[in-house]
């Protein structure tokens, strides 16, 4: 009799426990899809760059953009930052806009160190309480958002990522 009671209660509660799971893994998938979608065109944000000016989806420089949270000490981003001072001068019509929560002084030590900053488009900027990488949708570092000139989005990727695939995504679009 208990077997059958126990039996009969785990027949309903399996399938509604189920349910539920599947419910609430589509609301999250769905959840997702906005927020990826969202990204087609640059969301609107505001930071301050390293030399203490503004910068907001307004004012960022015009034509194909990419856009990098990154972390100083993070050894894929120490990785891709010395690839892109390799070949950066070979791309300058790929503006580069570059966002951390680290503080100021230690920003302006890694372009230094990766010789990219004084270079025309490359732009630092401060994010100290990731605003940036809330709002973006990020989910890891280093992040990368690739919009070509109509600020359409072409490239999205988190990880190690080779700043060459980053520049092919702008080819014909």
């Amino acid at each position: 009799m208990k077997n059958k009671k126990l039996l009969g209660i785990s027949a309903i509660l399996i399938p509604v426990v189920l349910i539920g799971i599947l419910i609430y893994l589509y609301a999250g998938l769905q959840k997702k899809k906005e927020k990826i979608e969202a990204l087609n065109k640059i969301p609107t944000f505001s930071v301050q760059d390293i030399n203490g000016a503004t910068v907001t989806e307004k004012n960022i420089p015009e034509g194909n953009k990419v856009l990098v949270y990154f972390n100083s000490e993070c050894g894929y981003c120490q990785m891709e930052m010395q690839e892109l001072s390799q070949i950066n001068e070979k791309h300058q019509d790929i503006n580069w806009i570059m966002f951390t929560d680290k503080p100021l002084k230690e920003i302006q030590q890694f372009a230094e160190k990766y010789h990219l900053d004084k270079v025309k488009n490359v732009k630092w900027c401060n994010d100290p309480k990731s605003e940036v990488y809330l709002k973006f949708a990020m989910t890891g570092i280093p992040y990368f958002l690739g919009y070509n000139a109509e600020n359409k989005l072409v490239h999205r990727s988190t990880g190690a990522t080779k700043i060459e695939k980053i520049l092919t995504d702008f080819d014909g679009k």
